[in-house]
C-alpha cells in the first residue's frame, strides 16, 4: 500500500462502530509508531481508491504481524477480527471508488502477548498495530489462497505431504500442478497434477504427497549441508510456494537431528529492530542454535535459519506467572506450528517461560546461602498440567519443552543464573553436582551489564547488577558479566548439556542489559568471550584461571578430533598430542599458570584449524 497511513490513540471503542480516537497524524505502516509507546489502543486509517484494473479481479487485504486484538473497518462497516499476530490477517472486500480503511489494535489481555507484555522489553517494541507487512493484494476468480507442506521421513526415504486451497468465485474443474525442485543443488524431483472441483463460492482444499526417494537431508550448521527443497503449487496463471527441509529432531538421552548426536550451542533472542542482524551476529559467536525467547517473529526470520544451519527453538508467547486459558493456549499451539514448522531450522517448541520466581531477590554465596537455595527449591510449587495440555495440541512427533524456567518449577528446560541470582559464577560446579537433572537442556544463564549510558535499562535488574559487581561503571560492570559468562558456558559444555543457550544476545536498551550486545550492535566482552567457549572444538579450563588447573577439550563436531592441545602463559607452556572422539569431552592433564602472567591461551589445532581460548588473567 503506498498512501500515506495515519495512526491516533483509540479514546473510546463503540461495539461494531470505528472507535472514537484522538488527532491523526501521519504514521508509517509496518511498523511500531514510538509516538504510541505505551497506548493501549492504537487506531490506523488508510484512505485509497478503487485498485482493479478489471472488473473480475478480486480485492484482497494481507496483514502480517498485526499484533494485539485487531478489528477491521472498511468504509464504517466491520470488516473482520483477528487475534493472532503471527498468523496472516486476510480479509476480501469489494472496494468502492473511494474507500477509507481502519484498523483498531488492543493490546492483548488474555496473557498470551508474551515478552512484550512484560518489564524485559521496551514500550517502544510493543506498540499495538501493523508490525510486518500492509498489503492490497488483486487476485482472479479463481486462486491458490494457500500452500500447507510438511516434510516426515518413511521407509522407502522422505515424503512432503501438501494440502493446496483453492478459492473459487467460479466454477472450477481443473488441475492444480504440484512441483517439487531442489534448491541450489543437484537431487530427484518431482511434478503431479491434482484435479480441483469446486463451485462458485466454494473454498476446496485438495491433499497429495510428494515422494522423495533419495532425500538430502538438513543439517544444523558444522555438521552438513543445508539441502533444501522448493513446493509449487500453480493454478492457472497464479502460483503459491515454500521452500523446507527434511530434518527430524528428537531429544530422547540427547538432542538428534537426522539419527546423529548434535550439542546445541546459543543464545535467546529478544525483539529488536534487526532479527535477520541478530541471526548472523548469532552465528559469528559459534552458535548453531537459537531460542526465540516468548515471542514470534516474521517468516524472513526462519527462512535466514534456514539458510545459515541455525537450529530454532520457538516459544509459544506465554511467559510469567499468569494463569492463562488451555484452550486458547492449544490453539495457538497448532497455528504456531502450521505457519512455522515447514522450516527445517524450527526443531523445538517452548510453552512456558518462567512460570514461578523462586529467587524475587538475589542469594549471596557460601553455606547458608545455599541452604535457602535447597529450601526455595523444595518449597516452590507450580501446576504444570495447563502447559501439559497446551504441549498436547503440537503435532505428533514435535520435540516440546512445556516447562522452560528456574529450579523450583521442575522445568524440562532449566534456567540457571549463578554468579547472578545467586552465588558467584563457581557456584555452576556445585549447583550441577546437586542437582544434575537441571544440566541437561538449559535454555538460559547469563548475567547483565551497563553500557557507557547506562542509568536503570530496561530488562536490567539494576538492585541484582550493584550486588554483583560492586559499582556502577560500564568497564567493571561488562568485565564481570564476561567473566560470569565465559564460567558458567564452559562449566555447562564441560558437563555434557546436550541443548544450551546464553541469556541474552542482544540488549532491548541503550542503557545496558542482559545482552552480550549492546542495543546499537556494539560487541561487549562477554561476546568474545562466548564465541570463544562455543567453538566446536574448545579447550576449557576445569576452574578459575589460577595456580594449576586442569583441562578438558570439548568436541562437539562429527568427526573425531586427532590433533595437539597446547598452552602458553607468560614465558610458561606446553605441547602434547590430542584425540577426542566425536560429541566427547577428554581431560588432557593441567596447565600451571604463573604469577604475574597477564594471559593464558589454550590452542587445539586439528585438520588444519586452530581453535584458540583465551583467558584473561
Amino acid at each position: 500500500m503506498t498512501s500515506q497511513w495515519e495512526g491516533a490513540t483509540v479514546v473510546e471503542a463503540h461495539g461494531d462502530e470505528p472507535p472514537a480516537v484522538d488527532s491523526w497524524e501521519p504514521v508509517t505502516v509496518p511498523g511500531r509508531p514510538t509516538t504510541f509507546a505505551g497506548d493501549d489502543a492504537v487506531a490506523y486509517r488508510l484512505r485509497f481508491g478503487d485498485p482493479r484494473s478489471a472488473s473480475d479481479q478480486r480485492v484482497l487485504l494481507d496483514f502480517r504481524g498485526v499484533y494485539g486484538r485487531a478489528r477491521i473497518w472498511l468504509n464504517g462497516e466491520l470488516l473482520g477480527e483477528h487475534d493472532t499476530y503471527f498468523q496472516p490477517a486476510q480479509f476480501e472486500f469489494d472496494p468502492e471508488p473511494e474507500n477509507e480503511l481502519v484498523v483498531e489494535c488492543h493490546r492483548p489481555t488474555d496473557g498470551f502477548g508474551g515478552v512484550y507484555e512484560t518489564d524485559m522489553v521496551p514500550d517502544s517494541l510493543a506498540v499495538p498495530g501493523i508490525w510486518w507487512g500492509a498489503h492490497l493484494r488483486l487476485r482472479p476468480p479463481a486462486f491458490v489462497t494457500d500452500l500447507m507442506i510438511n516434510p516426515r521421513l518413511t521407509d522407502e526415504g522422505a515424503v512432503i505431504d501438501t494440502a493446496v486451497c483453492v478459492d473459487a468465485a467460479e466454477p472450477v474443474d481443473e488441475p492444480v500442478t504440484l512441483s517439487l525442485r531442489p534448491e541450489g543443488f543437484r537431487g530427484g524431483g518431482a511434478m503431479e497434477r491434482v484435479h480441483v472441483d469446486a463451485a462458485a463460492g466454494e473454498r476446496v482444499t485438495v491433499t497429495r504427497t510428494l515422494a522423495l526417494r533419495d532425500p538430502a537431508y538438513w543439517w544444523p550448521r558444522g555438521y552438513g549441508d543445508q539441502h533444501r527443497y522448493t513446493v509449487r503449487a500453480k493454478f492457472r496463471d497464479h502460483e503459491r510456494s515454500r521452500t523446507t527441509g527434511v530434518c527430524p529432531v528428537r531429544y530422547d538421552g540427547g538432542l538428534w537431528a537426522n539419527g546423529e548426536r548434535v550439542q546445541a550451542r546459543g543464545v535467546n533472542v529478544m525483539p529488536s529492530d534487526s532479527p535477520i542482524a541478530d541471526l548472523e551476529r548469532a552465528a559469528a559467536a559459534n552458535c548453531n542454535f537459537v531460542r526465540v525467547h516468548a515471542h514470534v517473529l516474521p517468516q524472513s526470520f526462519y527462512d535466514a535459519a534456514d539458510e545459515a544451519g541455525i537450529l530454532v527453538w520457538q516459544d509459544l508467547p506465554l511467559t510469567g506467572p499468569q494463569a492463562v486459558d488451555p484452550g486458547r493456549g492449544q490453539g495457538l499451539a497448532r497455528t504456531l506450528s502450521a505457519e512455522y514448522d515447514h522450516h527445517p531450522s524450527v526443531a523445538l517448541f517452548g510453552v512456558h517461560d518462567d512460570p514461578v520466581d523462586p529467587f524475587p531477590e538475589r542469594l549471596g554465596s557460601g553455606r547458608l546461602a545455599r541452604l535457602r537455595f535447597r529450601r526455595r527449591v523444595s518449597g516452590t510449587t507450580f501446576d504444570r498440567s495447563t502447559a501439559d495440555t497446551i504441549a498436547s495440541a503440537f503435532p505428533e512427533g514435535a520435540t516440546v519443552f512445556p516447562v522452560c524456567g528456574p529450579p523450583g518449577s521442575s522445568p524440562d528446560a532449566a534456567h540457571l543464573y549463578p554468579g547472578w541470582n545467586y552465588g558467584d559464577a563457581d557456584t555452576v560446579e556445585w549447583l550441577l553436582s546437586t542437582y544434575p537433572e537441571f544440566g541437561t537442556v538449559v535454555t538460559e544463564f547469563g548475567a547483565g551489564s551497563l553500557t557507557e549510558r547506562g542509568e536503570n535499562p530496561v530488562g536490567l535488574d539494576r538492585e541484582t547488577h550493584d550486588a554483583v559487581v560492586g559499582g556502577d561503571g560500564a568497564g567493571a560492570s561488562q568485565a564481570a558479566q564476561s567473566r560470569t559468562i565465559k564460567r558458567v558456558a564452559e562449566a555447562l559444555r564441560r558437563s555434557g548439556t546436550d541443548i544450551l543457550a546464553a541469556f541474552c544476545l542482544r540488549d532491548v536498551d541503550a542503557g545496558g542489559g542482559m545482552g552480550i550486545v549492546s542495543v546499537d550492535g556494539t560487541e561487549k566482552p562477554a561476546y568474545d568471550a562466548l564465541a570463544d567457549s562455543f567453538q566446536p572444538v574448545v579447550a576449557l579450563l576445569d576452574g578459575e584461571p589460577t595456580g594449576s588447573v586442569g583441562v578438558t577439550v570439548v568436541n562437539d563436531s562429527p568427526a573425531q578430533v586427532d590433533g595437539t592441545f597446547s598452552w602458553t602463559a607468560g614465558d610458561a607452556g606446553e605441547s602434547i598430542p590430542v584425540v577426542v572422539a566425536p560429541s566427547a569431552r577428554e581431560p588432557v592433564g593441567t596447565v600451571s599458570i604463573p604469577a604475574g602472567a597477564d594471559r593464558l591461551e589454550l590452542v587445539v589445532e586439528a585438520g588444519g584449524t586452530r581453535y584458540v581460548n583465551e583467558y584473561s588473567l
